[in-house]
């Protein structure tokens, strides 16, 4: 019962620091700067795709952040999943919803592939990974919802400095847009 208290008042005092909405935003540079990134990935890109595919990626985690009733900061989003005070936004779930949002808008310049660090660790790590369309994955641009909560960190796989990500051919297969 005490533990069960603690938590109600440990919980309460955080409730302050849900995500804010109208702070999350699609800004004109980002989108510039994320497509941008996507054309360079290669020749056969089409530069309208890349500026939708920014657009998008960009404005679906604001989406995610409101229907999760997302929480500040996510390592404490995911304590209170894991206290079963909220449902969903463990990052493998953004994965999960990122990913098929944007298969389903079907870019035809894009494969969509699962990225995992920290494979079956306490803080395992996944994300979605878009590459040119057939090109490997190590060639991909990490598109990642979760780390700063709502509000998209990208980057190319080699150059994030708090993970090194391999990709988990079997979700890349089941939620992504690689074949057998």
């Amino acid at each position: 019962m005490k533990q069960f208290l603690f938590l109600l008042v440990f919980s309460l005092l955080f409730a302050g620091c849900s995500a804010k909405q109208d702070a999350l935003h699609v800004t004109p540079n980002s989108v510039s700067a994320l497509t941008t990134e996507l054309t360079h990935l290669s020749d056969t890109v089409d530069y309208q795709e890349a500026r939708m595919f920014a657009y998008e990626a960009l404005l679906y985690p604001q989406i995610l952040a409101e229907r999760y009733g997302l929480v500040y900061p996510p390592t404490f989003h995911n304590f209170l999943i894991n206290t079963g005070l909220k449902e969903r936004g463990l990052c493998y779930e953004w994965s999960e919803d990122m990913i098929t949002h944007l298969k389903n808008l079907k870019y035809q310049s894009f494969d969509l592939r699962w990225g995992v660090a920290n494979k079956g660790e306490f803080n395992e790590h996944n994300s979605v990974v878009v590459v040119a369309k057939g090109e490997p994955f190590r060639t991909g641009i990490l598109i990642d919802p979760w780390r700063n909560s709502g509000v998209l960190y990208w980057a190319k796989l080699g150059d994030d400095p708090e993970y090194k990500w391999v990709e988990n051919l079997e979700r890349s297969r089941y939620y992504g847009t690689i074949g057998e």
